[in-house]
């Protein structure tokens, strides 16, 4: 396979799959959950206090997004406090780090001030895009580890009689064919 078709497969598993719709409606639960508590902070503190207002919305959102992660899209079976110091040292780690840095200098540096609600500016949205961007790779990367993870393209469901069904999803690179197998097996 040549480098632009590994390139091309990578970006397919990071945004085109089940995990990265999942990941995308976990992710606008947890911007919304951010936005809201940025705002409630923001109309009591006044945007002037920004920086008191980003620490709790911060954390809210990483709450909400780890629990949706964990059971939703990653589907995971790692060490539930080992896998949550990941997961929280990477997205606060991240979350600030692109907040602090680019929500500044989009609304004080670029003067990007218009803001979509009142107390809430777009350049508070354009810096939680970098964030959900890094937050993507740590968590499929670095936090959610392959090796813990129950897949989509072979997962076993029990069924209405109790057999199992297996499900195997196989995609063929050279084609736009996707064949879908299913095995039942009887207790």
């Amino acid at each position: 396979m040549s480098t632009p078709d590994k390139v091309m497969a990578r970006v397919k598993d990071l945004f085109f799959t089940r995990e990265f719709i999942r990941y995308f409606f976990s992710g606008v639960i947890a911007t919304i959950v951010d936005n809201i508590v940025f705002k409630l902070l923001s109309d009591v503190l006044g945007l002037g206090k920004w920086y008191f207002s980003i620490l709790p919305a911060t954390v809210a959102s990483v709450v909400v997004a780890y629990v949706l992660n964990r059971l939703w899209v990653f589907r995971s079976t790692d060490h539930l406090l080992k896998e949550f110091l990941r997961f929280t040292g990477t997205r606060v780690a991240i979350s600030l780090f692109f907040t602090y840095l680019v929500y500044p200098i989009m609304y004080f540096g670029l003067n990007i001030t218009y803001e979509l609600f009142p107390n809430l500016p777009i350049a508070k949205l354009i810096a939680l895009l970098f964030v959900i961007l890094g937050n993507r790779l740590s968590g499929k990367f670095y936090v959610f580890r392959e090796e813990h993870r129950r897949s989509d393209e072979a997962e076993k469901d029990e069924n209405r009689d109790g057999s199992e069904v297996t499900q195997d999803i196989i995609v063929d690179p050279e084609s736009t064919t996707t064949i879908i197998r299913s095995d039942n097996n009887a207790d």
